[in-house]
């Protein structure tokens, strides 16, 4: 079963690509000359980059966590060897 917050990142994604996809037909429609004005556009896509941001700072601060753990783990390993080394 998925945590509270792996549900809140899947539906935060599927809401981004949603979004994406609607801005998209907006821009698609303005080349035609009947959507939203331009600046409504432009709100539109900055909205979506700070979307696009909030996914790179979920991803990095996993890629951290993952990092944090692993210097850890060769540090303990390092000191074993180290303790290991000096009892021969």
């Amino acid at each position: 079963m998925r945590s509270i917050k792996d549900v809140f990142i899947i539906l935060f994604y599927i809401l981004l690509i949603i979004f994406s996809v609607f801005i998209i037909c907006q821009i698609i429609i303005k080349i035609y000359g009947r959507s939203w004005e331009t600046q409504d556009i432009v709100i539109a896509l900055l909205i979506l980059i700070m979307g696009f941001l909030f996914n790179l700072i979920i991803k990095l601060s996993k890629l951290e966590t993952d990092f944090n753990n692993l210097k850890n783990s060769f540090c303990n390993l390092a000191k074993d060897f180290k303790q290991h080394l000096s009892l021969e």
